[in-house]
């Protein structure tokens, strides 16, 4: 298996850096301070994800566009077997993507202000299926999931189709194998899937919110 070392720190830093870091000039851990308003985001109970909300929040584009641009150098550039390589390698490399992008969802779960939330990371989910299932089947899936989230009522709910939808689009239109579209599946479910072990709500960020107990 040969590594990139230029780039591979590169796309770890875009994927692993919390989102909480993004507060330029902002403290990154905080005391909980439940009396107060917090001025960036904050966290409400999940429900229903309101698009133009969403979109007005110039950190969830910032989440898509590191987390597209990251899970593409870890898919595409990052590792690629030797010209004599076994079969074994292109298991060894999807395994090494895989625990690379699931520990990346994690990160962007959890958080950590005082008292332990797990959030639904929405954009960066969305930003990973372009580097996992291919830009024309994300693209697809995730203009597909703004339209059904008309009447969608949370956002697990949203995280669960938007899954259905990667599988979908992923082996219809990039031919993608069925280990692929699962990974992606995977991924998208799992702040879903981390929250219920944890028996936690999870939660969404919200810009103008008080801090609410999960």
């Amino acid at each position: 298996m040969i590594v990139n070392y230029w780039i591979l720190p590169i796309a770890l830093l875009l994927l692993w850096l919390p989102r909480q870091w993004l507060r330029f000039g902002g403290k990154v851990i905080k005391v909980a301070q439940p009396r107060r308003r917090d001025r960036g985001d904050g966290l409400t109970r999940d429900e229903s994800v309101k698009a133009r909300e969403e979109f007005s929040k110039p950190r969830n584009w910032v989440d898509l566009l590191r987390a597209a641009a990251g899970s593409v150098a870890v898919g595409y550039a990052c590792f690629e077997p030797g010209p004599d390589a076994a079969r074994s390698v292109g298991t060894q490399i999807f395994v090494v993507e895989a625990l690379i992008l699931i520990i990346a969802v994690l990160i962007q779960t959890v958080r950590i202000e005082g008292k332990l939330s797990l959030t639904a990371p929405i954009f960066f989910l969305l930003g990973l299926s372009f580097g996992v299932i291919g830009w024309k089947a994300a693209l697809f899936a995730c203009v597909a999931i703004w339209i059904v989230n008309l009447v969608l009522p949370g956002s697990g709910i949203f995280l669960f189709v938007f899954a259905g939808l990667e599988i979908c689009f992923g082996i219809l239109l990039s031919r993608l194998p069925v280990r692929d579209a699962v990974l992606a599946a995977l991924l998208t479910i799992l702040p879903v899937i981390f929250s219920a072990a944890l028996k936690r709500r999870l939660v969404r960020l919200s810009r103008k919110t008080r801090s609410v107990r999960v």
